[in-house]
């Protein structure tokens, strides 16, 4: 191991920093901590974590660290080449987020609220989060240097905004002369034994109709490569001042639509064996239909888009409703927040639950002001429109349960109230809740369902 004072040291900012270190791992033994930051290895500076990961499979590296305390390493290392080093990053992305250049007539970003969340400002379209972390990409803002490397370094299964074949038509949605190409860039990335997940942000009399059966049509040619297609309904908040004229969908639309959506599973089903093509829960929700079972959803592979969750939630307490008492020891009443379509979706759950001797749930529905009232998804609910609604609520009882998505990492709501200034200003105990029955049924019961008291579990989450 050669050491020394590194001379840059002022600009180690535009390095690594590791964000952990494996106990027990080549990096820990070597004397790699947090904090230090990682230079290069095998000489190559490192971009993402998909350089680090391919650099690391060698059986000899020469890894350049920076202490933190300024001291320059180079280690040698001899290992296998499947073991893995022990470092943990913060990021995958170390060189820039790719900054999307499209100007899509619905995006989101343009939409949000003034003092949003900072995370709902950025606009990016970076493939390597396509890869590692479930978004989509467009394709539209690669460079033909990334195109090419998607492909030599096999990023597979990838996740694509495809919202029409239709060139002319991709063109007005993305407002991008380079989105017409969405079919030849899919045939290059099959060709190249890419697998593709695929989706479709819906707008009324844009890209529905004959525009999207014909995307149907063409992406299917591609099975089993393309292994999904998504179909969401666009997001419309208040605002859209100086924006394209959009509209969202109404009810009579979403049946229409789950009808025509059905023929082509059912020719699908027959000639692949699966539904392919998949819609999102609040398409079902707005037309007042049922949620369809399991099988049509096959193995869930859009669930990350939020597509099958209602379904999964049901069956989940299906299976639990044997553990369910059938009454408590004594009175216990629950305030449970959610959202328009959220409240319709978890009904049959919460009819059932209140059938139980002593129990009595009160579903708070919250009307999205923030954003708007055609806003109706539970995952954008502010801590604003929350604690609005709860206070005008007479009795929350002795909990509140908050669903857990409306909280980032840093238990933030979408309007930057923080978790902390949130309870302080609820009357009753408040904890969250994650989207699975077992979960839910043990807050709102109050207790572990093989019988032990869970009140443990609230004290992360109370003032």
């Amino acid at each position: 191991m050669e050491k020394g004072v590194f001379a840059d040291f002022e600009d180690v900012s535009r390095y690594i920093k590791i964000k952990k270190v494996v106990q027990g791992s080549i990096a820990d033994e070597l004397g790699i901590e947090a904090g230090d930051n990682l230079v290069k290895i095998n000489g190559q500076t490192i971009k993402d974590f998909i350089d680090y990961k391919f650099l690391i499979t060698d059986i000899y590296l020469e890894v350049e660290i920076i202490k933190e305390g300024g001291e320059y390493w180079v280690l040698e290392i001899d290992k296998d080449y499947d073991e893995d080093l022990g470092i943990e990053f913060d990021k995958i992305v170390f060189d820039g987020l790719k900054q999307c250049h499209n100007n899509c007539i619905f995006c989101f970003v343009k939409q949000t609220a003034p003092g949003s969340r900072d995370t709902l400002n950025i606009k990016d379209d970076d493939y390597r989060f396509s890869f590692f972390g479930g978004s989509y990409t467009t394709l539209t803002n690669l460079s033909a240097e990334e195109f090419d490397r998607i492909k030599r370094m096999h990023l597979s299964p990838l996740n694509i905004s495809v919202h029409a074949t239709d060139t002319e038509v991709r063109k007005r949605m993305l407002n991008n002369k380079k989105a017409g190409q969405i079919l030849d860039q899919i045939k290059d990335l099959v060709e190249a034994g890419i697998e593709l997940n695929t989706q479709v942000v819906l707008c009324p009399e844009i890209n529905d109709g004959k525009c999207l059966e014909k995307t149907i049509r063409d992406l299917g040619e591609y099975i089993p490569q393309i292994k999904s297609l998504a179909i969401v309904p666009v997001g419309l908040t208040k605002y859209r001042d100086n924006l394209e004229e959009l509209r969202s969908f109404n009810p009579k639309e979403a049946k229409e639509l789950i009808n025509m959506v059905k023929e082509w599973q059912n020719k699908f089903r027959r000639e692949y064996n699966m539904s392919f093509v998949y819609l999102s829960d609040e398409f079902y929700l707005l037309a007042d239909e049922d949620m369809p079972s399991s099988q049509y959803y096959d193995n869930f592979p859009q669930l990350e888009n939020g597509i099958g969750m209602v379904r999964l939630l049901l069956d989940e307490f299906n299976s639990l409703k044997s553990q369910l008492p059938s009454s408590l020891n004594k009175n216990r009443k629950v305030s449970l927040v959610t959202s328009v379509l959220g409240a319709k979706s978890i009904k049959p759950i919460i009819d059932r639950l209140n059938q139980i001797i002593n129990l009595d749930i009160n579903i708070v529905e919250v009307e999205n002001k923030y954003f708007g009232s055609e806003v109706t998804v539970t995952g954008l609910l502010t801590g604003e429109d929350i604690l609005a609604k709860l206070t005008s609520v007479d009795d929350l009882g002795e909990i509140t349960i908050i669903p857990e998505i409306v909280l980032n990492e840093d238990k933030l709501f979408l309007d930057n109230i923080s978790w902390d200034e949130f309870v302080n200003k609820v009357p009753n105990l408040v904890v969250t809740v994650k989207n699975q029955a077992v979960d839910l049924v043990e807050k709102v019961l109050g207790k572990e369902l093989g019988g032990g008291n869970n009140d443990k579990t609230y004290s992360c989450n109370c003032r």
